[in-house]
């Protein structure tokens, strides 16, 4: 896969790497990227999509057909380091079905939603969690199209060192049994956390647990990665640590200084991570848009049907973007937190939560919502800016769904 390294210039925190999707079919069974040297050429391959159908085509490994654009079209899609949810695309493109269906698909990562967001000029699409859905909605008037996944796993944890106060008071004082620690023990510590992200979220559920809220608490803002190699090299009391990190041989090693005193999975706080697309993107490139989109949510399918190959996969992208992890660990947490499926995206898209009120993928985000309030992250007022808006669009979902 050719790549080029560049800076996102829209905020300090949004440093990126680019790369340009151009590979052919390449099989199912030892995906490999394309190289530098072979992919110097440019985009066009020389090999035709095979037409399956009246106006589709099927790639290899492809579970469903596709209508290929009719125009070579290209995409700059974004997402945040070291998140699962970026993989479906980049299955896409390692399988050969960006390049069948005529799309080329350009890749930018941000540390965190709010930053995506601010720097949301300089892409199209992307995927991103409750942070960036509700600064893109109020601020950017971004569209929600689909939700990748929901952290129904382990994905957001906190680590405290195994002589803190924390750990020393062990278990079993708070609302859930497995967290560490009594309110004093928390009370006045440092925690180093991504603020306006999912992971402090998960910290505002762990600390309500225990009766306290963030006041309670000195919140050190910096971006997850930024994070965990701080709190390693002897800062904060505790770290928020997100996917793949929390597999880290430095926590999990039996010998390990550090312990998990609490995660989203034991405080039930998980979140949709979701697919967006800015207004002139859908204005612009609406079968672009439609056609990642359909590809990204038969990735996801294709992900959770083969965890061993998607593992690899996802271990060579976090290595693209200079994180070094685990296989094993990247194939657990795929495994906890497995794609949304296209049936489950239509139901959330156009069925309706319990009060009848919203669609069940917009109410998912109303229930955080009053959350993020109580944090004091956000007013009633931007909440109501946030769902009067209208920007669930269940319009791609639905006519994606009806094809197959």
């Amino acid at each position: 896969m050719k790549k080029r390294w560049g800076i996102v210039l829209a905020t300090a925190l949004a440093v990126g790497t680019l790369w340009g999707c151009s590979s052919g079919n390449q099989g199912t069974s030892q995906p490999e990227s394309t190289s530098a040297e072979e992919s110097a050429g440019g985009n066009e391959t020389e090999s035709q999509p095979e037409q399956t159908g009246e106006n589709t085509v099927q790639a290899d490994g492809m579970l469903w057909d596709v209508k290929p654009l009719e125009n070579r079209t290209s995409l700059t899609m974004s997402y945040l380091a070291n998140s699962t949810p970026a993989l479906t695309t980049y299955i896409a493109d390692r399988l050969g079905w960006l390049d069948a269906c005529n799309l080329d698909v350009e890749m930018i990562y941000f540390a965190g939603g709010p930053a995506q967001m601010e720097g949301s000029g300089s892409w199209e699409v992307g995927t991103t969690g409750i942070g960036g859905v509700i600064t893109g909605i109020i601020n950017y008037d971004i569209e929600v199209l689909g939700i990748a996944a929901q952290d129904k796993g382990l994905f957001q944890a906190f680590f405290a060192r195994k002589d803190s106060p924390i750990v020393q008071d062990g278990q079993g004082y708070g609302e859930f049994a497995e967290v560490y620690g009594k309110p004093e023990s928390w009370k006045g510590t440092d925690i180093l956390t991504a603020v306006g992200t999912t992971n402090q979220y998960a910290l505002y559920r762990v600390l309500k647990s225990l009766g306290l809220s963030l006041e309670d608490v000195n919140i050190i803002n910096m971006d997850i990665a930024a994070a965990t190699t701080a709190f390693l090299a002897g800062e904060g009391d505790v770290a928020g640590v997100q996917g793949t990190m929390i597999f880290d041989e430095e926590y999990q090693k039996e010998d390990s200084d550090y312990v998990m005193v609490a995660s989203d999975q034991i405080v039930h706080s998980g979140l949709d991570v979701n697919y967006v697309a800015t207004q002139k993107a859908l204005a612009e490139k609406p079968e672009a848009v439609e056609t990642w989109l359909e590809l990204a949510l038969m990735a996801g399918e294709w992900a959770n049907a083969n965890p061993d190959q998607a593992a690899e996969m996802i271990t060579d992208l976090y290595a693209e973007d200079g994180y070094e992890t685990d296989l094993e660990a990247n194939k657990k947490t795929l495994v906890e937190n497995p794609f949304t499926s296209l049936a489950d995206n239509y139901t959330f898209f156009t069925e309706k939560s319990e009060d009848g009120e919203r669609i069940i993928a917009e109410d998912n985000t109303y229930q955080a919502m009053e959350g993020y309030i109580e944090m004091g992250n956000y007013s009633q007022e931007q909440s109501d800016q946030l769902f009067a808006a209208g920007n669930y669009n269940s319009s791609l979902i639905s006519n994606i769904y009806g094809r197959q």
